[in-house]
């Protein structure tokens, strides 16, 4: 027992050294072919070292994605130094079974899906945040900013000219109908301010209301309170591309949106894209032990490298291609993004189910 936990601990430290080793490599060589991408958009604005401030502070969004391809590789790394020394072949002789090695090799993978989680709920929305500013040489609180805002609550129509993520809003608009669309009321506003949860100050209103007669009567106060679903952390996300919200972000906005109105479907998209992200790393790391065990395990390292690689990229371009198609061809993109994670766990398991 003494000696399996051995060997156990082994495999899991070869693997998780190879992991965090490619991991750091592939970080290091994204961040300098973007930083020398950006050199190319130079501007007297915006110097190298900016450049180099929007490239560091975007490092942890391309660690996020590179993630994935790392496991892969680090795997087929970790894995196939135990193979060329024959530690894998003594460990089979002395009884330890394929998938009982799969599963060290497995829960290695497990740092990385922490370390992804961790990226893309705390980290990434604020770090591109950071990045956006100094791009675009704004300030991240107008960052925030969103102009010309349509929104239906119910039977009520809003239309916001601006808005920003502090609660304040100027040139509102709203339409309420009745429930056979009939228009109720018609009411502008100079300003606004946030107050609490679903409760705004609109200063300067006038409100015309439209009497079943066909008549209209005009109001016009200094100050009224208005309920509004809409809150400041929801126009900015309006403001964030879907792919740069956090899970909880995504969750809460789209809740949002489904009570009151239709989900965006690249809201969606986004959102399954990361539930689906842990499952693919473990995938990708499946499909690295059926190189070792199955019809590579006689090839060279450099050869499994090859392989490797051009599986991570072939899965998520394929993984891509089918996520932007599902916002056309599918009501939901959540069976578009976990096909191609399926598929190659189907592979890989059959893979290592014939070489066990």
């Amino acid at each position: 027992m003494l000696a399996r936990r051995i060997v156990a601990k082994h495999v899991t430290k070869t693997t998780v050294l190879a992991m965090l080793g490619t991991t750091l490599v592939l970080s290091f060589l994204q961040v300098l072919f973007t930083y020398l991408g950006e050199l190319g958009s130079l501007k007297p604005e915006y110097t190298a070292w900016h450049a180099f401030l929007y490239v560091l502070w975007g490092a942890p969004r391309y660690l996020y994605e590179i993630l994935p391809v790392a496991a892969l590789i680090g795997s087929v790394l970790g894995l196939g130094a135990l193979a060329s020394n024959s530690e894998l072949i003594v460990m089979r002789a002395a009884g330890i079974s394929l998938w009982r090695i799969v599963g060290w090799v497995m829960r290695s993978a497990l740092l990385l899906i922490v370390l992804s989680f961790a990226l893309s709920e705390w980290v990434i929305p604020y770090t591109n945040e950071k990045a956006q500013s100094i791009k675009t040489q704004r300030s991240v609180a107008a960052l925030g900013e969103v102009k010309g805002y349509w929104s239906r609550e119910g039977q009520r129509f809003v239309y916001i000219d601006y808005a920003n993520a502090q609660g304040q809003l100027r040139n509102i608009q709203t339409l309420n109908f009745d429930q056979n669309y009939r228009l109720e009321s018609f009411m502008t506003a100079a300003q606004g301010q946030f107050e609490q949860q679903g409760q705004w100050t609109l200063q300067q209103t006038q409100q015309v209301d439209v009497l079943p007669e066909g008549n209209a009567v005009k109001r016009e106060q200094a100050q009224q309170s208005l309920a509004l679903a809409l809150q400041p952390k929801y126009v900015q996300m309006v403001t964030v591309d879907p792919e740069d919200l956090s899970p909880s972000q995504l969750i809460s906005f789209m809740r949002y949106m489904k009570e009151y109105s239709q989900v965006p479907k690249t809201y969606e998209l986004a959102f399954w894209q990361k539930v689906t992200s842990p499952f693919a790393l473990i995938t990708l790391v499946l499909i690295a032990c059926s190189f070792i065990f199955g019809p590579l395990r006689q090839q060279s390292m450099g050869f499994r490298l090859v392989i490797a690689l051009f599986t991570g990229l072939g899965f998520f371009y394929l993984q891509d291609f089918l996520g932007y198609a599902s916002l056309v061809y599918a009501p939901s993109p959540a069976w578009f993004v976990f096909f191609p994670v399926l598929l190659l766990f189907i592979a890989g398991s059959y893979l290592l189910y014939r070489a066990r």
